[in-house]
């Protein structure tokens, strides 16, 4: 992994179970699962001479911080330490750093030895989950600045949604196929039988220059909560039972956030219309 600097989170590995430790406990995750579950994650890292010791001191580090250290944690980094660490990884490659990194661990060493916090309370995720159901086809009514521009402001375009996906750091939301229909007026569910989708993201040109590329479809909408979704925009068409899919296509959806869907979809709809 890559290492950019002497102090503790100067390094991918040191990043990682830091973040993945916050991750966790937000999870109302204990400190022994979380551990449970780290060295099962890194079983590779744990016996690595360089990503080891950094694996320890990251978690041991961390673990303080929240006033959550383990013993058998603390017992582990400190043997580490008292082996010298990881000063001789910095010896070979880079010595003129090598004092400084001996500094960072002493810093570590002294820390974790001594009377660690009291154990801190941690916020939990509130996930949310779309509840819009698979088939259910909704039409959206643009009501932007640009949209009045492109001279199609409170016109209608219409999606039905076809799977789910999940979005850090667990939110449910929905990946739809837009049709390639614009509307003055909401039209019925039946209007939109013999209507085509719209590719997403990639130009036509994509396609030109690569026959073999698959055609992206599926556009998935990061809904993180319910007051993201802009239901004054949106009317509720009805569902279809049997969504018609695209046979062969790239299964990637691409995701947009609702404050730059009217502007991606304006522009991605005069792409695929002209």
């Amino acid at each position: 992994m890559a290492t950019w600097g002497v102090k503790l989170y100067q390094d991918d590995v040191a990043v990682y179970i830091r973040e993945k430790i916050k991750d966790l406990l937000h999870r109302e995750k204990t400190t022994e699962e979380i551990l449970d579950q780290l060295l099962k994650e890194h079983s590779y890292e744990i016996f690595d001479s360089d990503d080891g010791p950094v694996f320890w001191f990251s978690l041991a580090d961390t673990l303080w911080n929240y006033g959550r250290l383990l013993p058998e944690i603390k017992e582990q980094a400190v043997s580490l330490l008292e082996k010298g660490g990881d000063i001789a990884r910095w010896e070979i490659t880079e010595p003129k750093k090598a004092s400084n990194r001996k500094k960072i661990l002493d810093e570590l060493w002294k820390k974790i030895e001594s009377p660690q916090p009291p154990e801190k309370k941690i916020s939990q995720y509130r996930l949310y989950k779309c509840e819009w159901q698979i088939g259910d086809v909704y039409a959206y009514q643009f009501n932007s600045e640009y949209s009045i521009e492109k001279k199609i402001f409170q016109k209608y375009i219409y999606f039905v949604k076809v799977q789910e996906k999940i979005w850090h750091p667990g939110h449910v939301i929905p990946v739809v196929y837009f049709y390639k229909k614009i509307d003055n007026v909401l039209s019925g569910i039946d209007s939109l039988n013999s209507i085509d989708y719209i590719p997403q993201f990639f130009k036509p040109v994509a396609y030109e220059n690569d026959p073999n590329r698959k055609k992206l479809y599926l556009l998935a909408l990061i809904n993180t909560s319910s007051r993201i979704i802009p239901k004054n925009l949106l009317s509720y068409i009805g569902r279809i039972n049997n969504v018609k899919c695209i046979n062969n296509e790239d299964i990637n959806p691409y995701s947009i956030g609702w404050k730059s869907f009217e502007t991606y979809m304006i522009d991605n709809f005069e792409t695929w219309s002209s």
